[in-house]
């Protein structure tokens, strides 16, 4: 198979890349004009999502479109994330219509339900906005798209995965690494609640899965590890695994939500990086299920126990320093 793939070189990308090669498929990269890569076997185009005709003839001869590309992190303005998140993904899916390709894998998030604690959460639980430029963005990419399937162009599939993590991921665990040797992290609430994490190669197994099995055109995936443990836990393993103190100070939810807005009003002015955001909080101080009934009863389960992954980034990211 001929697949085109966006995003190809952050952390996810790289392990879709390498997990499409080692199946022999031919991957054609979409980078940026001046965008560096270390792909020895892959084929290279170069072009911008948010420039249209910097994409056309990109996508010739392909058989799919893996749509990774995406606007994400601390600090994004609404205006950078529609262009991005929502125009980008436009103009990719019309490239793709224009080429004649059909089959779309697309990469959403559980961001765009809202972050709604407590309550079971399938794949057609409501799309709600809360003014977050990620979220809300992703939520246009998936109607943009929908338009692209009501007029008959496009064989589409959504997955909607949860914190991503392993070797190469420079946000979620450096960040939770750095607070812990500084002696000032925090279990904000009881830290009873589960971790929402999946490990990059169960979403690059995900891909591969999507590709072979054509009964998942037309639907939406919740991807996450159902047997995950707890952030107390989580934050144990990490201390432990380093050698460190486990941290055992707790801070209320509200309280936390409350500087973590602190800390972004100080950021603004200083021009770094909060050790603590509100997007943060939500992620980790509240309890979120997101079923993954439909992606198993499809025939995918992720395999990588959160422990085990999490002790090997921990290594290697020790190995490497």
């Amino acid at each position: 198979m001929k697949i085109y793939m966006t995003g190809a070189t952050g952390f996810i990308g790289k392990k879709i890349v390498r997990k499409l090669r080692d199946e022999e498929h031919d991957v054609i990269a979409l980078l940026l004009p001046d965008e560096a890569h270390d792909f020895p076997d892959v084929t290279i185009v170069r072009g911008d999502i948010t420039r249209p005709e910097s994409l056309e003839g990109t996508m010739c001869e392909c058989d799919t479109v893996v749509h990774l590309a995406g606007a994400v992190g601390y600090g994004l303005k609404m205006r950078e994330s529609k262009k991005i998140n929502k125009e980008g993904t436009y103009n990719v899916a019309r490239e793709a219509v224009r080429s004649g390709i059909r089959r779309f894998i697309h990469f959403s998030s559980v961001s765009v339900y809202g972050r709604v604690p407590d309550v079971a959460i399938t794949e057609e639980f409501p799309l709600t906005k809360i003014g977050d430029p990620y979220g809300d963005t992703k939520i246009d990419a998936e109607h943009v798209l929908n338009g692209f399937v009501r007029d008959g162009f496009l064989d589409l599939t959504i997955i909607r995965p949860t914190v991503i993590y392993g070797p190469g991921d420079d946000k979620f665990l450096p960040k939770l690494i750095e607070n812990i040797r500084s002696g000032r992290a925090r279990i904000i609430g009881k830290g009873d609640n589960s971790v929402d994490l999946i490990h990059v190669s169960d979403v690059a197994d995900c891909v591969s899965f999507l590709l072979r099995e054509e009964r998942t055109i037309g639907k939406i995936y919740n991807v996450t590890n159902r047997n995950n443990p707890t952030w107390k836990e989580l934050l144990e393993l990490i201390a432990t695994e380093m050698g460190l103190p486990v941290p055992d100070k707790h801070i209320p939810y509200t309280l936390a939500f409350l500087v973590a807005g602190v800390m972004e009003c100080v950021s603004f002015f200083s021009k770094k990086a909060p050790r603590l955001t509100r997007y943060a909080v939500r992620v980790v101080g509240r309890q979120y299920h997101y079923l993954t009934n439909r992606l198993q009863e499809d025939g995918f389960t992720p395999v990588m126990d959160l422990r085990e992954g999490i002790r090997r980034c921990v290594r290697e990211y020790l190995a490497a320093e």
